[in-house]
């Protein structure tokens, strides 16, 4: 997994997508709140996106989440790529299987299903055979 560290002096700061990861063990980068002032302590790459209209079930999408590493004062967010299988496609919300294998500690695990909704997706990957 590529990985891309955010290093947060304290856990408890106002940054709003850490507050997210201590209440659901993890966020997934959006390109609209990454437009947001100091909604990420960094900066991120102007990604392409994936459009819906052209999203298919077997499709392999790209998405970036962090997650909390340590704790206290010494606690950080460090995250990666996350390729994900599309299994259904619900309105505005897409549905995936995740195809990376993650450390176990983690709360997202290969094989776990999530929602996720088109300012998430980064990139749009290839087909898979059915």
């Amino acid at each position: 997994m590529k990985t891309h560290t955010i290093k947060l002096i304290q856990p408890t700061n106002n940054f709003p997508f850490f507050k997210d990861i201590l209440e659901n063990g993890y966020h997934v980068f959006s390109r609209e709140n990454a437009k947001l002032p100091d909604y990420y302590p960094s900066k991120f790459p102007n990604y392409p996106g994936v459009q819906l209209s052209e999203l298919n079930i077997g499709d392999v999408v790209t998405i970036r989440a962090f997650f909390s590493i340590g704790s206290g004062a010494t606690a950080r967010a460090d995250g990666g790529y996350l390729d994900l299988e599309v299994e259904a496609i619900e309105g505005d919300t897409v549905f995936g299987v995740i195809l990376t294998s993650l450390p176990k500690e983690f709360p997202l695990q290969l094989g776990d299903s999530m929602e996720i909704y088109p300012d998430e997706m980064l990139y749009k990957a290839q087909m898979t055979e059915h």
